[in-house]
């Protein structure tokens, strides 16, 4: 009975522990597309994040030109997350935020164009892709939540 009674006060700081959320709110940034698009919509997309990190790391490239910028790459996930739109149109899918980054490259089959190949073709990219990473994205900049 005793063990019993110390585990009951264990087990409620782990639930506690556990199911605290991220005080951090997420900020949002504008990724801009630097090749010429034919549909607009694949001109930019928004992604988010609560890392710091990668808060720090999109400060230092946003002083740089846009030529000399890294691209996004990311885990797709359903949905448009309550943010990523451009302008008018809300994309079927987001970048899960604790799972993006900044890179100098990518393999070829994770390019490609936000609205064009990603919302018309959105079982290929959650079912095989799984991650986007286009060729001429760069942070654009860092905006209110849409």
């Amino acid at each position: 009975m005793k063990k019993a009674l110390l585990l009951i006060p264990a087990l409620v700081y782990v639930f506690i522990s556990c199911s605290k959320k991220n005080d951090k709110p997420l900020r949002y940034f504008e990724v801009g597309i630097s090749s010429q698009q034919e549909n607009w919509r694949d001109t930019s997309f928004v992604v988010a994040t609560s890392n710091e990190q990668l808060i720090a790391k999109i400060s230092e490239q946003l002083k740089k030109p846009v030529a000399q910028r890294q691209i996004v790459t990311g885990e797709l996930v359903k949905g448009n997350g309550g943010y990523n739109k451009n302008a008018s149109h809300s994309f079927g899918w987001h970048f899960k935020e604790d799972n993006w980054a900044l890179t100098d490259m990518s393999i070829e089959i994770y390019d490609g164009r936000a609205y064009s190949d990603l919302d018309l073709n959105p079982n290929y990219w959650f079912n095989q892709m799984k991650r986007f990473a286009p060729w001429s994205s760069y942070i654009k900049r860092e905006i209110s939540k849409p």
